[in-house]
């Protein structure tokens, strides 16, 4: 099910003890680093924190990419396994940007538009252009989520369970 706002949540069961999946975690997280070179190879696919109790990390992308999810986990360990649940969200920053950029976009075209000087037909390109770039955004997203649920099932194996 493709959800609206930017987020996904889902749990990953597997047969696989704790300090093993926190070790395979680990093996594919690095720190955080406060600069980082875009195009730097030698680096795990990962950063941020493995802990017994959970994870928050995110990609490290190739370049420039701010639709990213931020990735987040708790461990909860059962009779026969491990069960992971896990949130993927859009950074707050991103949001805030795009809630602002939007703003100003459509307060400038609906002062446009009111004034009579644009025809209707220019009046619809202007107003349709922003959902076609949120379109574009929000599938920019979804495509990360994805990648990113593909990449956690191979580091901690097991099967998906939507939430």
């Amino acid at each position: 099910m493709v959800h609206l706002l930017p987020q996904d949540r889902f749990i990953i069961r597997t047969p696989v003890a704790l300090p093993n999946v926190i070790a395979s975690l680990d093996a594919h997280v690095e720190a955080p680093k406060a600069f980082r070179w875009s195009y730097q190879r030698n680096h795990a696919p990962y950063e941020g924190s493995v802990s017994e109790s959970g994870f928050t990390m995110h990609r490290i992308p190739q370049g420039r990419n701010s639709f990213i999810p931020q990735i987040k986990g708790r461990f909860e360990t059962p009779a026969g396994g491990t069960v992971v649940h896990i949130s993927m969200k859009l950074h707050p920053f991103v949001m805030s940007f795009l809630v602002m950029w939007f703003l100003s976009f459509y307060s400038g075209a609906l002062a446009i538009g009111l004034s009579g000087e644009v025809a209707n037909s220019e009046a619809l390109l202007v107003l349709g252009l922003p959902l076609f770039v949120l379109f574009i955004f929000w599938m920019s997203f979804w495509v990360e989520v994805e990648r990113s649920r593909k990449d956690l099932l191979n580091i901690i194996g097991g099967h998906v369970t939507r939430h």
